[in-house]
């Protein structure tokens, strides 16, 4: 059985409107876990900044964590506690939304995008011996569009670089929903999931749901189960008028607040 004070949740922020809403939301699913903020406000300290809950983890006594974005709204505590079951029976070591095969995110689905990861703090504590937080960070211009569909690449100071044979273990058990990159450097925590991989590291893959009425991604366990959170995404734009297929981040934090207090969490 999993209780509150095994798991602890990180969240980096940049304290935008999400952020206190969804740390309530946590309060009222988890009274009794431990949940960590990381000031990440800073945007010369970006992308090291993403790094800093590692060693945050590796200061923890609890069995699990979750990161999760200060834009990522947690619903459903049973199907937290099933996934992190997933994990505790050894089936997966870390598990979250892939990079690609999905709207939102059209890179590499090796890869579990970092807006709500869950996994074992031992993991982190024994395997990641790698300071995430001080490698170099540099991003290049690629010539047009390249074959990796993007016009820039990151690499990291400790050569952490994908590997073609990581497409040889790779099993997704979802509907593919959108086109993908088997490449690199679409973002500077790619080499993050490399060195996982590396170490052995078995992946679990969350159904990324979209919902096209708030225009979030609303990971699942599979397409059939209830979901767990509502991603509304970029809430870097909650001062500005940019759109996200076709809503701004605040009419998509709207939506979900809306959505989510008919919920009666």
């Amino acid at each position: 059985m999993i209780l509150d004070t095994d798991i602890v949740f990180i969240t980096t922020t940049i304290f935008s409107e999400c952020f206190n809403f969804q740390q309530s939301l946590i309060k009222k699913l988890f009274p009794d876990s431990k949940s960590l903020v990381i000031d990440g406000s800073d945007k010369y300290e970006w992308p090291n900044s993403m790094f800093k809950w590692i060693n945050e983890v590796k200061n923890c006594n609890e069995k699990y964590f979750i990161l999760i974005d200060e834009d990522c709204f947690l619903i459903n505590k049973e199907e937290i506690i099933r996934t992190l079951e997933l994990i505790e029976s050894g089936r997966y070591d870390i598990m979250g939304c892939p990079d690609g095969y999905h709207p939102f995110r059209t890179c590499n689905p090796i890869v579990l995008n970092p807006f709500l990861l869950f996994g074992r703090i031992s993991d982190i504590k024994e395997k990641v011996d790698i300071d995430f937080y001080n490698i170099k960070y540099k991003i290049k211009s690629l010539p047009g569009l390249s074959s990796k569909g993007h016009h820039y690449e990151w690499s990291n100071s400790a050569g952490i670089k994908y590997k073609h044979i990581y497409k040889d273990t790779f099993i997704y058990p979802h509907p593919i929903l959108s086109k993908f990159y088997f490449q690199d450097g679409k973002e500077p925590y790619y080499c993050f999931f490399w060195f996982l991989k590396e170490k052995g590291f078995n992946f679990g893959y969350l159904y990324p749901y979209m919902n096209k009425d708030m225009v979030t991604t609303n990971p699942k366990i599979d397409e059939n189960s209830d979901e767990i959170a509502v991603h509304i995404w970029e809430s870097r734009n909650m001062n500005n008028n940019n759109k996200l297929f076709g809503k701004t981040a605040k009419e998509r934090f709207e939506l979900a607040k809306n959505y989510i207090s008919n919920l009666n969490i």
